[in-house]
């Protein structure tokens, strides 16, 4: 075996059945378990090794009926542990046949507090703090709770018994069939039998719940539909309970493969590590993803519930009815689901504009994160589980999204669905690879998507598309595009993408054509009196497009006047931008590019205009000329900011409401006197009177605050954090209190973040907007190194939390930064970070040569502005 592979576990024996029973212990955080494995042996074997990690073993003992011992079994005789390989080898005096036989394990382990394998969340109800017990598998965590064979492609059906205090609520993944009185006030909930599945989709869930539900109704099928919550919050759930009923539903008919469970439970955690985790008929949640207060919520929050609630019910099909064969390949989970749930977002709520959105939301900061040197394909070999963390990222989601939506565009939307249909019946219960999926699509579509989808899925990066026209012939070159000058003038990438090419003009929309060479000669009707060409019609590509100076003036009138689309708007700011941060344009050309949109209305396009203006503050921020261009930026969206005012219609659109919010946003950042008063004053009113803000508004009105405020405003945003329930607010607050300039305040906020007021889940977010606000920054990054054991102990586990935490030092732009920070991880373990350190370094040394190369053409530019 490679070193890639060197963790898998021996093929030879696999899992058909676990019965397992745990009594988890809430008030010593600790849990003891027993469980029988239903194995076959392909060979004889004298050692069974399996996954075992934070887990002691108390004893080991086999049964198989060809040895006559079936009554009292073979005994382990020896247990090692591989502390490393995370696995315990179970040592038999004799050989075990050929077979089937039974692993019958006892083991205990800790309830710990890192929310992964199975860990305790707090809550705090009537004054009194209260615990649950919960899982969290994904990737590699399972073993964490029992011994089992921890991949994916071990697919099992589990029997769960929980032994649990008499008044409280067990949830696993299907319904109990039985519940029995148990000694000592206990009672055992035992579950029925999952479908056959990876031990990472287990759920098991104990302590005090309440719940709403309904009926979903599809294929002549009824599933149960609940939403759970801790007590005193189930009038939160409506939302959530509404949305997965109509989803469910949705993709029972998109499918066309009934859901298979007759139960759907989304349970609602108050510590959670991710967003949420899509266990077969049990999907656990952080409480801001899935519980929405009508008085409280923000739309923004309201769409992304929706959008997280679509993502895990899309997985019940793809990803927990047929699953990726290993970790290599958990782009087929995450970016078809990624791609999938704005479908149903879309049909369920088709006036959010959700496909627009998807452009920034998704694709943009793919498109973003891609641009690095140091990226990784879509599909990446990987090992041992701290590899598998590294790739839970916008590359596997966001990307893998991306090239799908692509190439849905590509084949048509039926022949896409159908092929999807084609795949998951030919794959139910069972494992599959990329591969697997390009051959459905290849049948059902009779086109060649390997080919195509290649180099997209297996070559880390995308190309950019340089456009020539000599008045005779369109002419069209590929390359690999990086966002760091340095990085290009370091690479050696010759990659030739497959490229779809889509594009219209004011005159046709041309015929799709594929460019599978360096360059070609684009062909193209209706040439005569065509005023302008738009390259990437509906923004369906995953490629920027760079346009010579003329084309590119060209499209100022139809980006003025709308002939195009808002997407297409989006996508010709966003390229600029993107094409100035690399060299390829001067920063002056898109800044100037950006004056073209002062009759914009569309948030999708404001959301990338404002980001690319926030993109240059940051660069500038210490230079002279930082006033002039906040100045500047507000003159850009002056025209936007005059048509949005502070008081809220019930009848506004959901995309005027999520417009309203990042502009008065924007307008209090970049210093608008108008904007600072109207939202200080509104801030009084909360404190004088106790009448809540809309919450449409308030995230303007605390950031804005914050950021022209001092002691005082810290204390009054500190004391609102601290009096808040809903986790929304709470984070709505503290990630305000970020925003503060004083060295004071920014030394009070860092302090608070990682204090008992903050739970572990979101302190790194507050770090890393900490780490943005330029005013803090040194003092934040002085802070995260004092206090890297710290997190190191909290997060250092695998996963995404700690690279989180530091991924915004990449807003430095000095070598003596990019050495400092290299230095200090050179000596400080960052288990799971080695990526995003080497993009932070890319990102500082970029920086430094757009500043250099950029400044005075920024500062002419802005003097004749």
């Amino acid at each position: 075996m490679n070193k890639k592979s060197s963790v898998r576990l021996a093929s030879h024996i696999f899992p058909t059945k676990y019965q397992i029973t745990v009594k988890p212990d809430l008030e010593a955080f600790i849990f003891e378990g027993e469980e029988t494995i239903d194995l076959i042996l392909q060979k004889p074997s004298k050692n069974i090794t399996l996954h075992s990690k934070e887990l002691e073993i108390e004893s080991a003992e086999i049964f198989n009926a060809s040895l006559r011992e079936r009554k009292k079994g073979i005994w382990a005789g020896k247990m090692s542990y591989n502390t490393k390989a995370e696995t315990a080898t179970l040592a038999f005096s004799k050989f075990l046949p050929k077979g089937k036989s039974q692993l019958k394990l006892i083991f205990k382990g800790v309830l710990n507090d890192k929310m992964r394998g199975f860990y305790r969340s707090s809550y705090t109800h009537q004054g009194h703090e209260k615990h649950l017990a919960t899982t969290q598998f994904e990737a590699t965590d399972a073993r964490r709770a029992f011994p089992c064979f921890d991949e994916p492609a071990q697919k099992a059906v589990f029997e769960v018994s929980l032994i649990i205090p008499e008044f409280q609520s067990a949830i696993s993944n299907t319904l109990p069939t039985e519940i029995k009185e148990h000694s000592g006030g206990y009672k055992i909930v035992k579950f029925a039998p999952t479908p056959k599945m990876s031990t990472y989709l287990l759920a098991m869930i104990v302590g005090d719940f309440e719940f709403v539900e309904s009926i979903a109704k599809s294929h002549g099928k009824k599933t149960t539909v609940r939403v759970y919550t801790t007590p005193g919050k189930k009038h939160q759930a409506k939302f959530a309970l509404n949305c997965s009923i109509k989803f469910l539903e949705f993709f029972n008919q998109y499918f066309s493969i009934p859901y298979p469970l007759n139960t759907l439970d989304l349970i609602a955690i108050p510590d959670f590590a991710h967003g949420a985790m899509e266990n077969w008929g049990a999907i656990t949640y952080r409480e801001t993803a899935l519980l929405i207060d009508e008085e409280h919520s923000a739309a923004a929050n309201k769409q992304q519930v929706a959008l997280t609630i679509a993502h895990e019910l899309a997985h019940q099909w793809f990803g927990n009815l047929v699953t990726m064969e290993w970790w290599t390949h958990l782009w087929l989970n995450e970016g078809f689901a990624s791609y999938i749930e704005y479908l149903a977002v879309d049909n369920l709520f088709p006036k959010w504009d959700i496909w627009t959105q998807f452009a920034y939301g998704d694709m943009g900061y793919a498109l973003t994160l891609d641009a690095f040197k140091n990226t990784h394909p879509i599909e990446v070999e990987v090992g041992n589980p701290e590899e598998i963390g590294e790739i839970f990222d916008a590359i596997s989601y966001s990307k893998g999204a991306s090239v799908i939506r692509m190439l849905a565009a590509y084949l048509g939307e039926r022949k896409f669905r159908d092929g999807l249909r084609f795949y998951l019946k030919k794959y139910s219960y069972k494992n599959a690879a990329t591969k697997h999926l390009w051959m459905a699509l290849e049948k059902i579509s009779g086109k060649p998507v390997a080919k195509i989808m290649r180099n997209w899925v297996s070559r880390p990066g995308y190309p950019v598309l340089k456009i020539v026209d000599d008045g005779k012939k369109l002419k069209i070159f590929q390359s690999r595009f990086y966002s760091s000058a340095v990085s290009k003038k370091q690479s050696k990438d010759k990659t030739i993408w497959e490229v779809p090419i889509t594009s219209r003009d004011s005159n046709y929309h041309q015929p799709t054509t594929t460019l599978s060479r360096p360059s070609a000669t684009l062909p193209q009707r209706g040439r005569e009196g065509r005023q302008w060409l738009k390259i990437n019609s509906n923004e369906t590509g995953f490629y920027r497009v760079a346009y010579g100076p003329k084309m590119l003036e060209s499209l100022a009138e139809p980006i003025k006047n709308k002939k195009l689309s808002s997407i297409e708007r989006w996508g010709i700011i966003r390229d600029a931008f993107a094409l100035a941060e690399a060299g390829e344009i001067p920063t002056s050309d898109a800044l100037g590019l950006a004056g073209k949109y002062q009759k914009e209305d569309d948030y999708t396009v404001w959301v990338e205009l404002v980001s690319g203006l926030d993109a240059i503050a940051q660069l500038i921020y210490k230079e002279k000329i930082y006033g002039e261009f906040k100045k500047f930026a507000l003159n850009t969206f002056a025209g936007i900011l005059s048509n949005t005012n502070w008081t809220i219609n019930a009848k506004d659109a959901h995309t005027k409401a999520l417009l309203r919010s990042l502009i008065l946003n924007a307008a209090g950042r970049f210093g608008d006197a108008a904007a600072i008063k109207i939202a200080k004053q509104k801030f009084k009113h909360l404190l004088s009177t106790g009448k809540h803000i809309h919450p449409d508004l308030r995230s303007a009105v605390y950031n804005t605050v914050a950021e022209n405020g001092g002691e005082d405003e810290f204390k009054k945003l500190h004391f609102l954090h601290n009096q808040a329930n809903l986790q929304e607010e709470q984070r709505r607050l503290a990630r305000a209190m970020a925003n503060f300039k004083s060295k004071n305040e920014i030394v009070k906020y860092l302090k608070f973040v990682l204090s008992r007021h903050v739970r572990a889940q979101d302190a790194p977010l507050f770090l890393a907007v900490s780490l943005a606000n330029p005013n803090a920054r040194d003092l934040t990054w002085k802070f995260i190194k004092q206090n890297w054991n710290i997190l190191l102990q909290r997060y250092g586990h695998g996963g995404h939390l700690l690279s989180r935490v530091i991924q915004p030092l990449w807003h430095y732009s000095t070598e003596e930064k990019a050495k400092e920070i290299e230095k200090f991880f050179r000596t400080h373990p960052a288990p799971g970070c080695q990526r995003t350190i080497a993009q932070i370094l890319e990102k500082i040394r970029s920086n430094e040569a757009w500043l250099r190369r950029d400044l005075r053409n920024i500062e002419n530019f802005l003097h004749g502005a």
